[in-house]
């Protein structure tokens, strides 16, 4: 009986020890699948590296090749009493009072590199990308988009919309979060978005060159009671 469930211990053993190699291969196959630029094998496995990588392990490797980061992007928050609404979408939002609630983070996390800023601004650093091109496997589509190709413009407008979307549905939380943290005594109803991506400086112009900014305006949403605290804004006013 002892010598049965040594032998048992000792096949248990070796097939865990194959489960879980086997699993650590597929794991790095699928993560060198998700990051790959687009490619005849992505196109027809893309699928599940996106249901593994993309769902659980998302990672944005467009620091280096084949297309840098060029611009920065962050997120604008105005938040808005109910007399301060505009009673309908030809109403312009006010002009003052917008909140840059991204850069701050994005700072921190620079300076300190072995800190939690990086996982704090991770879901909205990746939030405002994925609304900006829709992620790293649309890069084709919009490259054959803007030489002329009106079929990859449709795919790309098609794929990104509910991305779009998606990333929407965070800046509303996060605009939620810092209305009713940095203003607690201020009876709000809802928060406007506007996403604001801001271009590199060239080099050559380093020292006295601007960045060019563009604003895209997200729309108006209702302040949203639901969503945890985090406790990270500061009160700023009443």
């Amino acid at each position: 009986m002892l010598r049965l469930l040594t032998r048992c211990g000792h096949v248990l053993g070796r097939a865990t020890r194959v489960i879980t190699l086997v699993g650590l291969v597929l794991h790095f196959a699928l993560t060198l699948l998700y990051v790959f630029p687009l490619n005849p094998v992505k196109m027809e496995l893309g699928f599940l590296a996106n249901l593994t990588i993309g769902t659980y392990f998302p990672q944005n490797w467009s620091l280096f090749a084949p297309t840098p980061v060029q611009s920065t992007q962050v997120l604008l928050v105005r938040c808005l009493s109910a007399e301060e609404v505009p009673a309908d979408s030809t109403h312009p939002l006010p002009t003052e009072g917008w909140e840059d609630v991204s850069s701050a983070h994005f700072k921190q996390a620079q300076r300190h590199r072995l800190s939690s800023y990086e996982r704090l601004v991770r879901p909205l650093q990746n939030s405002l990308r994925t609304y900006l091109n829709g992620g790293p496997d649309l890069y084709s589509f919009h490259e054959a988009c803007e030489k002329g190709d009106t079929e990859a413009c449709k795919a790309r407008d098609i794929a990104i919309k509910p991305r779009r979307e998606l990333a929407a549905r965070m800046f509303r939380r996060v605009g939620s979060v810092f209305c009713r943290e940095a203003f607690p005594l201020r009876r709000l109803s809802a928060v406007a978005l506007r996403f604001r991506e801001r271009g590199a400086v060239p080099w050559s112009a380093r020292a006295e060159g601007k960045p060019k900014e563009q604003d895209f305006e997200l729309g108006l949403f209702k302040l949203d009671e639901t969503v945890s605290l985090p406790g990270i804004y500061e009160a700023q006013g009443t």
